[in-house]
């Protein structure tokens, strides 16, 4: 299990469940609950946003905009209809590029309110990673924190490097208002040193890494080799800085297009190698190979990631592949599954059963949507988009989705004329591959209502942008539906 912060990894319904359904409860008595704008409403592009109804789900950690339930906020006006809801989606996607997949759910019933070969199961790109996200929340408590550590055994001189998941270190000292880098290898290579003086430890050093959090193949069988050399995908390990990149040389995040380590782990344990030496002024060695650490391991050091919700909603916002196997594999282990490949699948599988999803069609590959063999439908992805807003212990994580013309994937989304109308009142995860375009999210109609859907392309060769703009224009006629 990864070492984490305060509490072990474990579902949250004895405090939540009981919170929603009295607010939910309230709701339906009096018409009204106590409810606050949802980041929906924040100005894009300085064009103000209407405001999406949230409930505000009172925790330990605080209040924080966590369940969504369009039901909870009656409207004068409810919404289209289901006649209207199909009429747009069999309209907007009349010629497009390819072959098309449409669901649209209501947000409280889950009712079907429109679709089209909903049932066919299709590529789903990066939209693979709302199943990620979904097992993340059903696995791991949302403020937990995921700890890299240094132990030691009976030989004070021989010390561990132990991973526990973080793999968005930085390099130098941790950003404790960041996400990636939250964390940093020269704070856990302080806080080793001052602990080796207090032991009165001199000498040499040797520094051995621990990856046995993950096991298994660190690649996917199922990731084409171009994509691995493009540095789309790299070699998962359960230890990375800035997200399996290599950092700029003054130690800054590179970005998305950042340079690939040949082994990442290595590359962090060399990196903490020598802020080790620098502060012991003596040399320290990183020993050849991975080794589990000591018997009787007593911790010297650590430090802490940032909230695994944080760290999720950065996976999605920025499509980080890298970050979504990872997390995948630490709620595989809390799962009770090996942290490898096929622990992986087996994990997401479990989580949709969970939900009660149905599975018809789908093929599991991996947990980032890089594999081209990983095929799921329309109807699964609108299932899972709608538990992650209503199942009251996905919290925090159901809020994670990029902002429709503002934050992350979809900042650029919903720029024509005849797209602006959602911007700023959708949520979705975006999805690309050559022949690929998906978006899954939910949209806020004039009327208030919250419609879940899911979109899929297949076969656009050659015509992803229109097939985008195809999608971006159905989404927004729904919001002004």
């Amino acid at each position: 299990m990864p070492q984490q912060s305060s509490r072990p990894p474990r579902r949250r319904r004895s405090l939540l469940g009981p919170v929603v359904a009295g607010l939910l409860i309230v709701a339906l008595i009096f018409g009204s609950v106590w409810a606050i704008p949802a980041v929906l409403a924040e100005t894009v592009a300085g064009e103000p946003g209407r405001p999406m109804t949230v409930v505000s789900v009172p925790t330990e950690q605080g209040k924080l905009p966590g369940v969504l339930d369009a039901a909870a906020s009656p409207s004068e006006n409810p919404g289209a209809d289901d006649e209207v809801i199909q009429d747009i989606v069999s309209a907007e996607l009349a010629g497009a590029p390819g072959s098309a997949s449409v669901t649209v759910l209501d947000t409280q019933s889950g009712r079907v309110r429109a679709e089209r070969a909903a049932g066919e199961a299709r590529i789903p790109a990066s939209n693979q990673k709302t199943l990620t996200a979904l097992t993340v929340a059903e696995h791991l408590d949302p403020y937990s924190r995921l700890a890299t550590t240094v132990e030691t055994g009976d030989d004070p001189h021989r010390i561990t490097l132990v991973a526990g998941g973080d793999t968005l270190l930085a390099p130098g000292k941790g950003d404790p208002d960041a996400v990636n880098g939250r964390a940093g290898l020269e704070d856990l290579a302080e806080r080793t040193a001052s602990a080796l003086t207090e032991r009165d430890v001199q000498g040499e050093v040797t520094v051995s890494l621990d990856t046995s959090l993950f096991s298994g193949p660190a690649l996917n069988p199922g990731w084409a080799t171009e994509d691995v050399a493009a540095g789309e995908i790299t070699a998962v390990s359960p230890l990375a800085m800035y997200s399996h990149r290599v950092p700029t040389p003054d130690g800054k995040d590179p970005g998305p297009r950042g340079e690939r380590p040949d082994n990442a782990g290595e590359a962090a344990a060399g990196e903490f190698r020598d802020r080790l030496q620098d502060q012991l002024g003596t040399r320290a060695t990183v020993s050849a190979g991975e080794h589990a650490r000591p018997e009787e391991a007593v911790e010297l050091a650590r430090v802490e990631s940032a909230p695994l919700h944080e760290q999720a909603a950065y996976m999605l916002e920025q499509s980080d592949n890298s970050l979504a196997e990872t997390l995948a594999r630490v709620a595989a282990r809390a799962a009770g599954e090996p942290g490898s490949v096929t622990g992986v699948q087996r994990a997401i599988r479990a989580t949709l059963e969970a939900h009660s999803i149905d599975m018809a069609g789908a093929d599991i590959i991996d947990a980032s949507g890089m594999a081209v063999s990983n095929r799921v439908t329309t109807g699964l992805l609108a299932q899972a988009t709608r538990a992650l807003l209503i199942d009251p212990d996905a919290g925090p994580y159901g809020q994670g989705l990029p902002l429709g013309g503002a934050t992350g994937t979809l900042t650029d989304r919903f720029d024509d004329p005849d797209e602006r109308a959602a911007r700023g009142l959708t949520r979705a995860k975006t999805g690309t591959l050559n022949s690929v375009v998906s978006l899954s999210g939910y949209v806020q109609q004039a009327g208030g209502e919250v419609l879940v859907y899911s979109v899929i392309f297949n076969d656009v060769q050659g015509q992803t942008g229109p097939a985008r703009d195809t999608v971006d224009r159905t989404v927004a006629t729904l919001a002004q539906g």
